[in-house]
């Protein structure tokens, strides 16, 4: 069962008596400073981390005398040696359970314990889930007034080091998003941090945006690993001026965050796109910096699914024609075409290859990429269950030549731009039974959030005239193509925004 512990440590030190303070008045005078954890902080246990020299010390008898069966003695060497070392790690660590809530004293720790200690904490909370509620050192040195020798009265401040233990979580977080993309641990610090300033209302201007931010860099992260590239280009775009607005209150709150604000600005900035639904130049270059970016980090699986689906969305485009983002379109217009252009190419059929395809820049090439990559693709997607698999290391090589063989085809990109997205909106699920004008304002915001941004909307099912008018003005301006369609009059455009 999950319960407080107290772990310190005794050495033998000439201790002297003083008056030990805590932050919010609680304070304990005595000459060892695990017995003032003890009264402040009342664990249910206390263990006392000891050498056989401290323990065959008269300090060791006074606290068991004054601690009784609360106090739980346990060996450990001096930690002359890099063994002895590990020995200590092993031992401190061994002795918390799991989901404990622990607090740790390195007051009386001796020599490279308190390093050692902060490495347990680190290691307990994401190993065991301790919940580590203090760091603490009773700070002897720091004491007021400070006389020679101290005096009973002596006011010696208790220390609370857990920001330094934060601190190694905020490395973390940084270095998973920097290294790997991943912003997990980063957004659970900044939830974290936003909501303990809540919880304990620490201040009067408290945050406001950190738990937004670790909202939306979570959104982000998980688009980018599953190389959802109008996701991460919709979701940058978002989290741009986001970063900006918080910069400030990251400076009070978490200063470790607002130190790589402009390093995640710059990480995250290649990628926003404000129109990912619309294919051009711009969002294929912005695919293929995602495609870069997902081999440089090592994101290898997304990096080949990618960029297989670039060489269609470049086919599209050249193409000039269609809805680039219907699974019908690319799989049976675009992608049985290559296919066949493939199977011509190594002479194994003679397919027909529509004209327009034959008539493509860098037709060989675009063929040859694909092949190319659909060999790639199956030996990542079959995971190696088969005779003969590729090398992780054929894997790993060939995955790194990706952006250079698809930045030949981008030289070639047309400056065509495609929209995509056909959403039907029936208008009859808006209401249900009855159409009410007095809740018009209501099924007008339901049907912006089902039309979305830039898509071909088509209106359908039964409902009032005055409905069909007001959905079709509040979505002017605000979808690219507006479509009655009904039984009767078949598909009838209302307005057409595409580009030309």
């Amino acid at each position: 069962m999950a319960s407080l512990k107290a772990l310190t440590f005794l050495g033998t030190g000439p201790y002297k008596t003083v008056t030990y303070i805590w932050h919010d008045g609680q304070k304990c005078q005595t000459h060892l400073f695990p017995e003032a954890v003890a009264r402040i902080f009342r664990p249910e246990k206390i263990l006392v981390f000891v050498t056989p020299q401290a323990r065959a010390r008269e300090h060791f008898q006074s606290l068991k005398e004054r601690m009784g069966n609360k106090l739980q003695p346990e060996n450990i060497p001096e930690g002359r040696s890099e063994a002895e070392l590990w020995q200590i790690f092993d031992c401190v660590a061994s002795s918390v359970d799991e989901g404990d809530t622990v607090i740790l004293d390195i007051t009386h720790a001796f020599r490279s314990i308190p390093m050692i200690v902060f490495a347990v904490a680190a290691y307990l909370r994401r190993t065991k889930g301790v919940t580590i509620r203090h760091i603490v050192y009773g700070a002897y040195e720091a004491r007021e007034p400070f006389r020679e020798p101290p005096q009973p009265e002596d006011r010696a401040p208790i220390f609370d080091l857990t920001l330094l233990l934060d601190l190694l979580d905020w490395l973390s977080g940084t270095e998973f998003m920097l290294q790997r993309s991943d912003a997990t641990l980063l957004a659970e610090r900044l939830e974290s941090v936003h909501q303990q300033a809540w919880k304990t209302r620490a201040g009067d201007d408290l945050p406001r945006r950190l738990q937004g931010v670790a909202k939306q860099l979570r959104s982000f992260s998980q688009a980018l690993h599953l190389a959802r590239p109008r996701n991460v280009m919709d979701k940058a775009a978002r989290l741009l001026p986001v970063l900006q607005e918080v910069a400030s209150e990251a400076e009070r709150w978490a200063k470790p965050f607002a130190v790589i604000l402009e390093q995640i600005h710059a990480e995250i900035a290649p990628f926003a796109h404000d129109a990912p639904d619309r294919l051009d130049r711009e969002n294929l270059q912005k695919q293929l910096a995602l495609i870069e970016h997902l081999v440089k980090k090592g994101l290898w699986m997304q990096a080949v699914t990618l960029a297989r689906e670039w060489v269609v969305s470049w086919v599209v485009l050249q193409k000039g024609d269609g809805d680039w983002l219907d699974k019908n379109y690319r799989e049976q217009q675009i992608e049985r075409v290559l296919g066949a252009a493939v199977r011509k190419l190594q002479q194994e059929k003679t397919e027909e290859v529509p004209a327009w395809f034959d008539s493509l820049p860098e037709r060989e090439q675009v063929v040859q990429v694909w092949d190319w990559l659909l060999q790639l693709r199956n030996d990542v997607a079959h995971c190696g269950m088969r005779q003969r698999a590729a090398s992780i290391q054929s894997i790993a090589r060939r995955t790194k030549e990706i952006p250079k063989r698809l930045e030949v085809l981008m030289h070639n990109a047309p400056d065509h731009v495609l929209c995509g997205g056909r959403v039907e909106i029936d208008l009859k699920s808006l209401y249900g039974e009855v159409a009410k004008l007095e809740e018009l304002s209501v099924y007008l915001e339901q049907a912006k959030t089902l039309a979305g941004e830039g898509n071909e909307v088509v209106l359908t099912g039964q409902a009032p005239v005055w409905l069909y008018l007001a959905v079709a003005h509040a979505l002017h301006g605000k979808v690219r193509r507006l479509v009655y369609a009904s039984p009767v009059t078949g598909e009838v455009c209302i307005f057409d925004h595409s580009p030309e």
